[in-house]
């Protein structure tokens, strides 16, 4: 009988120990699912390479082809914007350690935030968005998200008026006379009298700023004057 027991104890232990080697390969992996306004968003890629995001970032077939058509379209910002996107899933590719996959629409839907809510119940997966609409239905459907102009404004370095800053001029405003730059957090700014500028990279003083639900909009103007003359030297 003693025998049996020591037989018993030791079987006991030895399942225990194995169990313990290979429970972490059985905790669950956290899955965020990304749309096309936060792959538009230059942020994303600072905020992966931190690995905060989780352990796999997924992409629908859907969020594709909807930025893809953004990118071929007539709007000249949402064509900008969709473009540079397009250069961040490239470089989220490369990020060392996150699993990065795009996976296919399995509802018949063909709107992209019906999918995305669809999958996000379905792989139990986060999505991360800048769309205030897409986030608050998500929460009213239990679905965990992340906002990155929430994230952004917690963690932002602040611009007051007066400030100077160098951005690349990359498009015409709707203004007359004003171009159109992009801050690293994606933060827009309208500079005045920048025409003239479009293509190159300019210091510009901050003037005035509004804050909205989609997110923040800088004005600013040229740092040395309306002239244009003053580039940032390279």
């Amino acid at each position: 009988m003693m025998i049996l027991l020591v037989l018993i104890l030791v079987v006991s232990v030895l399942v225990l120990a194995r169990v313990c080697t290979v429970a972490p390969l059985w905790v669950a992996r956290r899955q965020v699912l990304v749309d096309t306004s936060i792959l538009m968003d230059g942020r994303i890629l600072g905020v992966a390479r931190t690995g905060l995001i989780g352990d796999y970032l997924l992409i629908l077939d859907g969020t594709l082809r909807e930025m893809q058509m953004l990118a071929d379209g007539n709007d000249s910002e949402k064509r900008t914007r969709a473009r540079a996107g397009m250069e961040v899933l490239e470089k989220l590719g490369e990020i060392e350690g996150l699993k990065l996959k795009v996976v296919p629409m399995t509802t018949k839907t063909r709107k992209v935030d019906e999918g995305l809510l669809f999958e996000a119940k379905r792989r139990r997966a986060m999505i991360m968005t800048n769309d205030f609409n897409l986030a608050q239905v998500a929460h009213a459907e239990g679905i965990g998200t992340i906002n990155m102009n929430d994230l952004g404004q917690n963690l932002r370095v602040e611009h007051l008026p007066g400030e100077t800053v160098a951005i690349n001029l990359s498009q015409k405003g709707s203004g007359p006379r004003q171009a159109v730059g992009y801050l690293d957090d994606g933060t827009m700014v309208v500079v005045d009298d920048a025409e003239q500028l479009i293509g190159e990279r300019a210091e510009v003083e901050v003037t005035r700023f509004f804050q909205t639900q989609a997110g923040r909009m800088m004005f600013a103007k040229l740092a040395g004057g309306s002239d244009g003359k003053r580039r940032q030297r390279h």
